[in-house]
């Protein structure tokens, strides 16, 4: 092969490699910041989940408007992917699951509208383009770190079933297990599936058990005790969602740039050897000329 060629090939491959290292570092960095949030955040939630615990005999009479059961004539389901590649299979797979959920929610009801409000700009292309029923998009979630910029798609999904504009609201995301395992999930915000208190609670340590008594009356302070948990709550998935967004981008980056240094190695042995051959063929030359000379 020509030196120049594959030398030219060396230089692409190395600007390659830098522009990955560099996606990979700051994909790191943002997944750390969004991580230390999301841990940050879970005592609160956990507080919240303990509350509605005590509240437990108020639960199961259904004593709120987010726990009330309709029947399901619409439902709203919110995927949320990312506005920007880049990132492995993360939104591959978030769809994937999205799509098959949504599949099986129309078997399951079988005669009522069913509603995507994709979040992120992979999900809202995908979608449209699928055909599905989409109502309402949000993008650049990915960036959200404070609570006060998911409050608008939280004040919306509370604000919605509280109206009775959806008798059955879904929130898909993907779950961020570990910097190297992150995983697809639905959960039924509203009504409130009333295991998602207790998959909060570690342990009853230290709670004491006490009656309360609730003024100006149960269906109003249970009704304000849900809905802020469940602001929280969609807050905390959004920042689940982000750190998972993150950390895949990171990898994907950082294999990218593995298989990068792989290519580039091969590239300079090539180089090398043609280098020495260019050279073995001069030396070549100039012994045939020396011995056409004498």
């Amino acid at each position: 092969m020509d030196l120049r060629s594959v030398k030219a090939k060396i230089g692409s491959v190395k600007n390659i490699t830098d522009i990955t290292a560099a996606l990979e570092t700051f994909a790191a960095l943002k997944m750390r910041k969004t991580q230390k949030r999301f841990n940050e955040t879970k005592e609160f939630r956990t507080t919240m989940a303990r509350i509605l615990r005590r509240l437990k005999k108020d639960l199961e009479n259904n004593e709120s408007v987010f726990l009330e059961e309709r029947d399901v004539k619409k439902v709203l389901v919110c995927v949320v992917a990312s506005d920007r590649g880049f990132c492995g299979p993360f939104n591959t797979n978030v769809l994937k699951f999205a799509t098959k959920k949504i599949l099986e929610m129309k078997e399951e009801y079988a005669s009522s509208e069913i509603e995507v409000m994709p979040i992120g700009k992979k999900a809202i292309r995908f979608f449209k383009k699928s055909g599905a029923n989409v109502k309402y998009t949000y993008t650049n979630v990915g960036e959200f770190f404070q609570y006060e910029e998911v409050k608008e798609i939280a004040d919306l999904l509370v604000a919605s079933f509280e109206q009775k504009d959806y008798d059955k609201i879904y929130f898909i995301f993907t779950d961020f297990i570990s910097s190297f395992a992150q995983k697809p999930k639905q959960v039924q915000l509203f009504p409130l599936d009333r295991s998602i208190t207790e998959s909060f609670i570690k342990d009853d340590e230290g709670e004491k058990k006490v009656e309360h008594i609730l003024e100006p009356t149960k269906e109003m302070v249970l009704n304000e005790v849900v809905r802020e948990f469940m602001l929280y709550l969609i807050y905390q998935f959004v920042l689940s969602a982000n750190t998972a967004e993150h950390s895949a981008r990171m990898i994907a980056m950082r294999n990218a740039s593995d298989n990068a240094s792989d290519i580039l190695g091969g590239l300079k042995l090539e180089y090398n050897k043609a280098r020495q051959q260019h050279i073995t063929n001069e030396v070549s030359e100039i012994s045939s000329t020396k011995e056409a000379m004498e």
